[in-house]
């Protein structure tokens, strides 16, 4: 696989990670469940992309969209005190 493609498709799949990391620690959580199905919608929906097809601009949107996600998130999260995603810090 091209070098190029190669990246494009990790950067998918981190915000794929992304998102299954923020729906598993959500159903865990006492919050409506619909959120929790929606983003299991959307991980499923990034699952079907044809990684050979997407191009910078497709994963700009991507990830332009999965980082207002997580600001939006972030809100939820402050507001419930639920913590951090992560238990650590990249340095």
């Amino acid at each position: 696989m091209e070098t190029h493609q190669r990246s494009l498709q990790l950067r998918v799949d981190s915000c794929q990670e992304v998102i299954d990391h923020i729906s598993r620690r959500l159903s865990a959580e006492d919050i409506n469940p619909r959120i929790v199905d929606q983003l299991e919608r959307l991980r499923e929906l990034l699952a079907f992309l044809d990684h050979r097809l997407v191009n910078e601009n497709d994963l700009y949107r991507i990830e332009v969209s999965t980082n207002q996600l997580l600001r939006e998130l972030g809100i939820l999260f402050n507001h419930n005190q639920f913590g951090s995603l992560y238990d650590h810090t990249l340095q």
